[in-house]
């Protein structure tokens, strides 16, 4: 049997206005650096995503592909 490596950590310190590190602790209960990596890896998701968006909405071209592509196969 298997086990998932843990990836290689590093120490880091960040500064944190009270309020926002205190609702942080108390969400993230026992474990705040594991609510802390969540927290980031979802927010890079979040932005990659946003990105993604953005990008397609700059490129129209894809869509009129894309129709042009089901045009074709809706004449087969």
């Amino acid at each position: 049997m298997t086990t998932p490596r843990t990836p290689p950590r590093s120490k880091v310190s960040i500064t944190l206005p009270s309020e926002l590190e205190a609702r942080a602790k108390l969400a993230g209960g026992a474990n705040f650096s594991a609510f802390v990596e969540q927290a980031l890896e979802e927010k890079l998701i979040n932005d990659g995503m946003l990105e993604y968006a953005r990008l397609r909405l700059r490129d129209p071209a894809d869509d009129v592909f894309g129709a042009a592509e089901t045009d074709l196969e809706d004449a087969a």
